[in-house]
């Protein structure tokens, strides 16, 4: 099974956020992630998505501006 690790790029490199996120629900304030070990999951607050690469199976969120 593929799924996502999301990582916050922070300019000078990229910390992991979640891991096995199945969904992703654009909410206010930031992304909920919702994934297999993550129940009722994560708020990432004030960030956007950057980048998701379904071939490594990473999505690369920043800050927003």
């Amino acid at each position: 099974m593929c799924l996502l690790k999301v990582y916050l790029d922070e300019g000078g490199g990229r910390r992991l956020l979640a891991e096995d996120v199945a969904l992703v629900v654009k909410e206010a304030g930031g992304l909920k992630l919702i994934g297999l070990e993550l129940s009722d999951g994560v708020v990432a607050e004030g960030v956007e998505v950057s980048r998701i690469d379904t071939l490594n199976a990473i999505m690369i969120v920043k800050p927003k501006k």
